[in-house]
Parts: structure tokens; sequence; C-alpha cells
């Protein structure tokens, strides 16, 4: 067997990648230990990661590892996010291009279009955070428009207005030409 004398990452990445899933290394159920937990800021499934986004989950997952080193139960959890306006720019993009108007579509037709790209787009984000090696627990992974999510953000604003703590007032609105909305 010939040795190369360079390192070539391709070879083993894929190999522990793999491993590391099959075992469950980075899956965390509640236990004794004293509880660490990130959430991914979830990056907007607008396109693909870029230099800012790999530097934070290298971050995070030097603190994450970390963390489980020291006696944690260290749960990272992996996520991406609609990011509403930029998001639909981009579908009324692709829609464009496929010859339909985003006008003619009902609201549940549109969100069949914004899921289609949240797949496409979404898996492109978690494929390159699995090559970074980032130790997320894959079994928690989450969209900001997955049902659950939805009604915790709804839960919480609600709650938040009782509280007094979300009010109407006359503000400047940033207002999107194009979409015709907020």
């Amino acid at each position: 067997m010939q040795l190369s004398k360079n390192f070539e990452p391709a070879q083993v990445e894929q190999f522990w990648t793999n491993r590391w899933k099959e075992e469950k290394y980075f899956e965390s159920k509640p236990d004794s230990r004293p509880a660490f937990t990130v959430v991914i800021p979830p990056p907007n499934v607008t396109g693909v990661l870029h230099m800012g986004h790999t530097l934070n989950e290298t971050v995070q997952d030097i603190l994450v590892r970390r963390a489980r080193m020291t006696g944690y139960n260290a749960c990272w959890v992996p996520g991406s996010d609609h990011a509403s306006i930029a998001t639909e720019a981009k579908v009324v993009q692709m829609l464009r291009e496929k010859g339909i108007d985003k006008n003619t579509l009902t609201r549940e037709a549109f969100l069949k279009y914004a899921f289609e790209w949240k797949d496409k787009y979404g898996g492109i984000i978690y494929n390159q955070i699995e090559r970074l090696g980032c130790s997320v627990d894959w079994s928690r992974v989450t969209f900001t428009m997955d049902d659950h999510y939805y009604e915790a953000v709804i839960k919480v604003f609600v709650d938040l207005y009782k509280k007094g703590l979300i009010y109407r007032g006359a503000r400047m609105i940033n207002w999107d030409p194009v979409a015709k909305q907020p």
C-alpha cells in the first residue's frame, strides 16, 4: 500500500461523518449532566452558506465540543430560516423563470413552491454544515415554518402581547415594491 505524502481529506471525511451519525455521537437526550444547548442562528434558505456562516458554525462547534469534553450534555440544534421577504423574492424569481405570476396563485399553491425552494436550498445548507464536520444533533433539524416551531412563535407572541410588551404604534415600515408587502 502506497501512502500519499499529502493529506487528502475527501478520502476520510465522509467515512467519519457517516460513522458519527450511525453511532449517534452528537444526539442529546436529557440526563443528569448539566445541559449546554446551542441553536444555530438559522441561515436563510435564500442560497448557500457564506464565509460568515462558516466562521459562525466553526466557533459554535468549538464551544459545543468543549462543553461535551467538560461533562455537559451538549445539544447543538441545526435549522434553517424561511426569511420571509428574502425567500419570497427568490421564490417569485423562480416562478418568473417558470413563466408563473405569483399573483395568480393561491396562498397554498405559493407555499408549495416556497417549500420546494426550501427543500432544495435547505438541503444544500445542511450538506454544507455536515461537510464542515459540525457536531450537530441531526435528529433535531428544524425549519422556522415547521408547524411546532410556528405554533411556539405564535404562543410566545400572544404571551408577550398580553404582558403589554407588544403594541401597535405609528412607525416607519420598509415596503417591498415587488412583493407588495412590508
